[in-house]
């Protein structure tokens, strides 16, 4: 373990809370040297960050280590995210923790202080998160993550507790992280950790005064290869608290099913498609395929073909729903204050979530029906 200590001076208690950001990594990806000194070379003094990485990559221990208030867990071996981010929980001395995915970015130097600002009064806290990247996909994803963002500030305003929450960027006071103990050995550890802070009643809020950047994958491929672990993580949460979702739901069903809904708007086309008449035989083998598809992954694109082809078929009713849901999306965008690219949005909806939703489902289907739940490339 090779640890440097922050100076004992950023934490001296003064009527600001300190903070601790926890980075978790492997390898060290290209952005986490930066990410650490823009954290601490901002305006607010009593933070510290934690990095914790696993095989560390040639020279970035030193690189790190050189960087004031940067203190680093070094560990020779890949133990897993899990893993990583409980040991960084011991260590850490902030009143305020901030969990940090270590290839986001940060360009607000008042960072840390608006996070401090806006957790006044709560217990856990989503970052605003911001989709950049260069090329199509990326503008692709960042209309998806204007649907996640407005999602979890609907369930801030309309419920002020959340069920779900993008682990790449959130906050949470020490003293509730202690209260719901460890982070749980699962895929999806930051969708466990706020079903479990949804039952203790925590007070949620949405951080929108700043937010961190997140890095798009740079290929279809890469894309493929994220959304495969995160369907397997989610199926994998639905089936261990699917009674407590449930009662979830019924809980507070006026911030979560809009929030669904417009997060996964591929439920509602998916539905009216299945629905409409005609194109048994296409509907059949997508089903065939989707089926085939959980066990053999590389059966994905071509049920995902068949899913776009039907949409594509449907493409009168499909539209006239992209229509609405295009000016709820421009909506949602105005009120989180991101660009909209409402020009992508039918594009979106007939072939970026048709794609995704058939991932989505195979990932249930090897979950639920055939209980595989190995993630390739990945330590829990």
């Amino acid at each position: 373990m090779f640890e440097r200590p922050a100076e004992l001076t950023l934490l001296q208690r003064t009527s600001e809370p300190s903070i601790t950001v926890i980075i978790p990594s492997y390898r060290g990806g290209p952005n986490l040297v930066k990410l650490a000194r823009r954290l601490l070379e901002g305006s607010y003094r009593r933070a510290e960050v934690l990095v914790v990485v696993d095989e560390p990559s040639g020279g970035l221990l030193e690189e790190l280590s050189s960087i004031g208030g940067c203190r680093i867990i070094a560990r020779g071996w890949r133990l897993g995210k899990v893993s990583a981010l409980n040991t960084a929980l011991k260590l850490s001395r902030g009143e305020l923790v901030v969990f940090l995915d270590d290839d986001v970015a940060v360009e607000d130097p008042e960072f840390l202080r608006k996070i401090a600002e806006a957790m006044e009064g709560y217990d856990v806290g989503d970052i605003k998160k911001v989709v950049i990247g260069q090329g199509l996909l990326a503008k692709l994803i960042h209309v998806e993550y204007v649907a996640y963002n407005f999602a979890s500030k609907l369930m801030a305003k309309a419920a002020g507790r959340s069920i779900a929450v993008n682990g790449a960027a959130f906050a949470m006071r020490k003293k509730a992280v202690e209260e719901l103990g460890s982070f749980s050995p699962v895929v999806s550890e930051d969708f466990d950790i706020m079903l479990r802070s949804f039952r203790a009643g925590h007070r949620f809020t949405y951080i929108d005064s700043t937010y961190v950047l997140n890095y798009a994958p740079t290929s279809w491929s890469k894309w493929l290869k994220q959304r495969k672990r995160w369907a397997i993580g989610v199926a994998l949460f639905v089936r261990e608290n699917f009674r407590e979702l449930c009662g979830a739901f019924a809980k507070m069903p006026q911030a979560l099913i809009p929030g669904l809904l417009f997060s996964l708007p591929s439920l509602i086309t998916s539905m009216l498609v299945t629905l409409l008449r005609n194109q048994l035989y296409g509907k059949a083998a997508y089903v065939v395929l989707l089926s085939l598809s959980s066990l053999l992954e590389k059966l994905v694109p071509a049920a995902a073909v068949i899913t776009v082809g039907l949409h594509l078929t449907y493409v009168v009713p499909v539209l006239l729903t992209a229509v609405l849901l295009a000016c709820l999306h421009c909506a949602a965008a105005r009120i989180i204050r991101v660009k909209a690219y409402v020009y992508l949005y039918p594009l979106y909806l007939l072939v970026y979530q048709p794609v995704w939703f058939t991932i989505l489902m195979a990932g249930f289907l090897r979950v639920l029906l055939f209980r595989k739940t190995n993630v390739e490339d990945w330590v829990v």
